[in-house]
């Protein structure tokens, strides 16, 4: 017995002891998605078939038996790719997560966030109550010093003053849960011409030396192409930011110097252009596939920008990306969502843009979001499709492996094997909406 159901550019069939079908016994609620395109996080397959059974990819291949009581997903003109992971967001609540979700980002890497929310949602992950929003991998809190970048964010911040402090201020981010180390070094101001204060080089080299002696990855906040070769020279693991500030040509040793070191770079030109100036939120709020699906609370960030650039070409970090991938450089995808001219979830679409601009291959970008980020980042569950890995998921239709922006056409999203209820996130937005509405019709604001 087979009924059939239309689900856009995908057929939803729920199979029930199929007659004349040989199965494979499985028990729980397993899926099997067949007839599809698979990227696996490096590479691309067509006509494929992945089954996923008690929320883990249970097998792949060409020509999978339907299981008895399988849920089947006809894949025929879409592509199956990994939950997308966003490398660098900011989480601000259980809603950032939620957001992130609904457009496809399964995993959001948080760079500086309070500890409590952190704690909170992790504990949800780890009783299996975050199957409605991404899973959180953060740093806590980040290394700053008094008055430096972060602490104008509103959070009470345990700053560092000098090198000495470095081994201690690791060890209570440790004891706090941090999963990885960020460090803010902007060494001669965010512009490069003085700012807010900063730890110096001396700081830094202690707080990488003290993250890698607790087995922690060191990520350093820059904005500078100066700041970054000090980062790099440190001992960093990562960079989060390419530069807006310093020379208009691009140091033709710094991809090199990158690679020798083995650090992975995490570009964010999303909130580069903002910071430029730009409206990198309009690419995807103004996209049909992406607005609809984006809260009330993040529309008029998304319409906003930093603004903090510098006059001649602020924009240098997208002459970097290429050379960087030539030298077999990681490229992660991030956002840092939650600045103005961002969003969770919809501006990695936009990043995903942004890197194939730049001169990544449509593929390059989508390990960059994918397989790329889980290997940086040590999380060996995700980030690909392959069996006895977690079973985020994400359909789409078309093949984004050709057309970048063809991640934004989403069919499907499973987290954990569970599939998200999208129409039930659409009810909720126009609820939210016109709460939105009535609120700005009541305080005179429309």
């Amino acid at each position: 017995m087979k009924t059939t159901f239309s689900s856009g550019a995908c057929a939803l069939a729920f199979v029930f002891a199929a007659l004349g079908v040989p199965a494979q016994e499985h028990t729980g609620n397993d899926i099997l998605i067949r007839h599809v395109r698979m990227f696996d996080g490096e590479s691309v397959a067509d006509n494929m078939s992945v089954l996923i059974s008690h929320g883990k990819v249970a097998a792949i291949g060409a020509n999978l038996k339907i299981p008895t009581h399988a849920t089947v997903v006809e894949g025929k003109g879409c592509t199956l790719l990994p939950g997308l992971i966003d490398a660098h967001t900011h989480i601000r609540s259980r809603q950032d997560l939620e957001q992130s979700l609904a457009l496809g980002v399964t995993t959001d890497v948080s760079m500086l966030m309070d500890v409590n929310l952190f704690r909170a949602m992790k504990q949800e992950q780890q009783v299996n109550r975050a199957d409605d929003r991404a899973d959180l991998f953060s740093s806590g809190y980040a290394a700053t010093a008094p008055g430096g970048h972060g602490t104008e964010k509103g959070l009470s911040l345990p700053t560092i003053s000098g090198p000495k402090e470095a081994q201690s201020w690791v060890d209570q981010r440790v004891a706090e849960g941090s999963e990885f180390i960020k460090i803010m070094y902007e060494n001669g101001g965010d512009t490069g011409a003085g700012g807010r204060p900063s730890i110096d080089r001396a700081t830094l080299q202690a707080l990488v030396v003290a993250a890698h002696a607790r087995g922690k990855l060191a990520v350093v906040h820059i904005h500078s192409e100066r700041q970054a070769f000090d980062a790099i020279e440190a001992g960093a693991d990562g960079l989060a930011h390419l530069f807006s500030h310093g020379s208009d040509i691009l140091d033709t040793g710094f991809a090199s110097t990158v690679a020798m070191h083995h650090a992975f770079v995490i570009p964010t030109l999303s909130v580069l252009e903002s910071v430029c100036n730009q409206n990198p939120g309009r690419r995807v709020l103004d996209d049909d596939k992406l607005g609809p699906y984006i809260l009330a609370a993040y529309i008029r960030q998304l319409q906003g920008n930093i603004n903090h650039g510098r006059e001649g070409k602020c924009m240098i970090a997208m002459d970097a990306i290429l050379p960087l991938a030539e030298a077999h450089v990681p490229i992660l995808a991030g956002t840092d969502a939650g600045n103005p001219g961002t969003a969770p979830g919809a501006s990695l679409h936009g990043e995903l843009e942004y890197l194939v601009e730049a001169g990544l291959s449509p593929l390059q970008a989508l390990t960059s979001a994918t397989s790329a980020n889980a290997t940086a980042f040590h999380l060996a569950d995700r980030g690909r499709i392959a069996p006895g890995l977690r079973a985020d998921l994400l359909l789409v239709n078309g093949d984004p492996t050709e057309d970048i922006r063809a991640t934004r056409d989403i069919q499907k999203i499973w987290k954990s094997g569970v599939l998200l209820d999208r129409k039930q996130w659409l009810n909720r937005i126009q609820q939210d909406r016109a709460t939105a509405s009535a609120a700005r019709k009541y305080d005179g604001t429309r």
